[in-house]
């Protein structure tokens, strides 16, 4: 999965850089923190015992000031175990997870206020994003108290939806510090590992509640394109 990550990472920045070289394009470095949410960690996005380190690198190429289409790909720990909730249930079952995971996704991004790179007059604006994500995950759980052996799980690629907020501002004429917070919602309920029921009887889990993860953090970009946006095409 990481090495077609990469590939299409490549083929992307050359087929853009061809085909749009009217715009203007950026490269960047990613560094934050993902968590998971489910039935280990229903609710806790900050402190708790949650969070693990995020990191990646992205390409974007910035249509105007408005909308920019970005292709990013991420490598992040998914970690978590009942001890640090307080729903009394999650302190009896005693399960835990922790899994690596790799994304890679091609999103949209709409920017509230006209924004440039390198413009002091458009320097900064809040952004929305979405988009689509493919990612794989390799993950093992244990529940303690259930008598249940450690359980160790390889998905192969699997499709979730990106959407969430973030900010860009200008580091002088040709580099941007950007921060977002990622949520993803993925189509099934196998992150954790964790089996929804013991011994047909006991339920662990919750069939009907899909899991989700979640990647924010900064981003370094560097503009690789001199020209900017056409100004004919604002919206």
């Amino acid at each position: 999965m990481l090495k077609k990550g990469i590939y299409t990472f490549i083929f992307f920045l050359i087929i853009v850089q061809n085909a749009f070289g009217q715009k203007t394009t950026e490269f960047g470095l990613f560094i934050g923190r993902s968590y998971y949410l489910g039935e280990i960690n229903p609710t806790t996005h900050l402190g708790g015992g949650v969070g693990s380190l995020a990191y990646g690198g992205l390409f974007r190429l910035n249509l105007n000031n408005r909308y920019s289409l970005k292709l990013a790909a991420y490598k992040a720990k998914l970690a978590t175990e009942d001890r640090f909730t307080e729903l009394r249930f999650n302190r009896f079952r005693d399960a835990s997870f922790e899994g690596d995971l790799i994304e890679v996704s091609p999103q949209i991004e709409f920017n509230f206020l006209p924004y440039q790179m390198g413009d002091k007059k458009f320097f900064f604006s809040p952004y929305l994003f979405v988009g689509l994500a493919f990612y794989s995950i390799e993950s093992d759980a244990t529940v303690e108290n259930f008598e249940t052996v450690p359980v160790s799980t390889k998905s192969g690629m699997q499709f979730a939806l990106p959407f969430g907020p973030g900010l860009k501002l200008n580091v002088g004429k040709k580099m941007s510090l950007n921060f977002e917070w990622g949520f993803r919602r993925t189509s099934n309920d196998q992150l954790d590992g964790l089996s929804n029921r013991f011994n047909e009887i006991f339920e662990l889990g919750k069939e009907y509640d899909n899991d989700w993860y979640v990647i924010s953090g900064f981003a370094l970009t560097y503009k690789l394109t001199k020209v900017g946006p056409c100004p004919a095409i604002e919206f």
